[in-house]
């Protein structure tokens, strides 16, 4: 959904999405739409300001479930790595098949190309 999310913005150029919460300076540039769209395809990650805005919604959203739960830490590394998967479609594809094919002992090469 973040993805869909970002790339509709991009694609109508919703700059107060895309701006909220962002320097100037961090913030995505809309001269090229088509590049930023291609960005967006790959991974929301690459799109200047996103990962940080992303995982700082991730970050409140499970710390306020860690307070309602009375836990009091919060593993940043595995909430990171969690974003970075549930981020991007190919991401999540990725996560559910290359389980299933290595139960079933099959060699995967994955190759990729920006």
């Amino acid at each position: 959904p973040v993805q869909k999310t970002y790339y509709k913005a991009i694609y109508e150029r919703n700059t107060s999405f895309l701006f909220k919460g962002a320097k100037p300076s961090n913030a995505p540039s809309l001269m090229n739409i088509m590049m930023e769209l291609r960005k967006c395809c790959n991974h929301p990650f690459l799109i200047r300001g996103a990962e940080e805005r992303i995982l700082a919604d991730a970050i409140t959203t499970a710390e306020g479930k860690s307070s309602a739960d009375n836990s009091t830490s919060t593993d940043y590394t595995t909430l990171t790595a969690e974003q970075l998967v549930k981020s991007s479609g190919k991401m999540v594809l990725l996560a559910k098949l290359l389980p299933k094919l290595y139960d079933g002992g099959h060699k995967v090469l994955i190759f990729s190309q920006m």
